[in-house]
């Protein structure tokens, strides 16, 4: 397998002043890209349309077309000769600086890309400068993963405005950053159960473990919580992410994993982060409705008849009863007080305070008794 080996090559007029006759367009050839640097990356293809094919007897020629060309910023090239004894080279009127994505490996071409001499200053988190327009002053900066922005000044804080920076959707590890630390986060792309887009990760709880029972700490304060866990999908790695207090959303995909199914809901919400809805401890309702909630577990799933306070921090009046920070809590009778059924995550209180995610009803329930641990998500948009 052949690994992408980048190669820098500086290109200076005399250099190619073999492949020129004496003419007044030439000599602006010479003002234009002497001393011009080049990339040249091993064993990878530009995936973006071109705007001229040729064919050419060695790289050198390959460039030397990109260089004439001001709408040339990059070239394909084969990595072998056809049966004409000449190589194929793509002119690219775009790099791989705004098609990170596009960006391939190729074991059949290598490729080309203008390197700037602009100054590395107007590119801020450790960008890189790249000229976008020969002879003239336009630039644009090649951001370091996690960095958006024209001068790559703006720290993303959500798989979606990556994707949208990227123009390109990414279902893979990311790099975010929050309080100046790097964070990896695995980036969820399609219709996976809560709609298409981008989603980002920010809690995965264990029902049967108390990490995020009701009473944690960890729903009122910033402390992340293995964060490593956030570098997989929909695993049973428990982890709290600083997605939790960072990042804004208008929709929040929640599920459950029981077995090997998961079922998954949608909460359509504005907020500044999950913890601007929680932390303070105050109950904001919702209005998804008891089967809404139930589809999250499933044909076993189990409420009481009567209370359905649902939402974000629903509590009944006894302290020991049900309560949830994102959930729907039902009662035998109408008042909401001595609640004894609930689906939800950052569970706890009767009939199980054990269980922590999932479904948990007794008595005059419309699926009989259950108690159902379950793996819980929690992403936003």
């Amino acid at each position: 397998m052949h690994t992408a080996t980048e190669l820098y090559i500086l290109f200076v007029f005399f250099t190619l002043r073999a492949n020129l006759s004496c003419s007044s367009g030439e000599n602006n050839l010479q003002d234009s890209f002497n001393g011009r640097l080049f990339s040249k990356t091993e064993y990878r293809y530009l995936d973006v349309p071109h705007f001229a094919a040729t064919r050419v007897h060695d790289e050198l020629e390959c460039v030397f077309r990109c260089l004439r060309s001001h709408r040339c910023l990059s070239a394909n090239m084969a990595t072998s000769k056809e049966a004409d004894e000449q190589f194929w080279c793509e002119l690219l009127s775009s790099g791989k600086g705004r098609n990170v994505m596009e960006f391939k490996e190729n074991k059949s071409s290598h490729h080309f890309s203008i390197m700037s001499t602009c100054p590395s200053s107007r590119c801020h988190n450790r960008g890189t400068c790249l000229i976008t327009e020969i002879g003239n002053d336009a630039f644009e900066c090649l951001c370091e993963e996690g960095f958006i922005g024209k001068n790559c000044s703006i720290a993303a804080k959500s798989c979606k405005e990556l994707g949208t920076a990227y123009n390109s959707n990414l279902n893979r590890v990311v790099t975010l950053h929050f309080d100046s630390k790097a964070t990896p986060i695995f980036c969820h792309f399609g219709d996976f159960g809560c709609g298409d887009g981008v989603w980002t990760p920010v809690m995965k709880i264990d029902g049967s473990k108390s990490t995020f029972h009701y009473s944690s700490s960890y729903w009122s304060d910033k402390i992340t919580y293995n964060v490593q866990g956030g570098k997989t999908a929909f695993d049973s790695h428990e982890t709290k992410l600083p997605t939790y207090w960072n990042t804004p959303f208008s929709k929040i995909c929640l599920g459950m994993k029981i077995g090997q199914q998961i079922n998954f809901i949608t909460i359509e919400r504005q907020a500044s982060s999950l913890y601007s809805l929680i932390a303070d401890g105050q109950y904001r309702n919702t209005s998804l409705g008891r089967e809404k909630w139930k589809s999250l577990i499933g044909s076993q799933a189990s409420l009481q008849y009567y209370c359905n306070i649902e939402g974000f921090n629903p509590v009944c009046s006894w302290s020991s009863a049900s309560k949830a920070r994102i959930g729907i809590l039902s009662n035998n009778e109408d008042l909401c007080s001595s609640c004894d059924a609930r689906i939800g995550f950052g569970t706890g209180g009767k009939p199980d305070d054990s269980n922590t995610c999932g479904n948990s009803a007794v008595y005059l329930t419309d699926n009989g008794d259950k108690q159902i641990k379950a793996i819980g998500y929690i992403l936003v948009q």
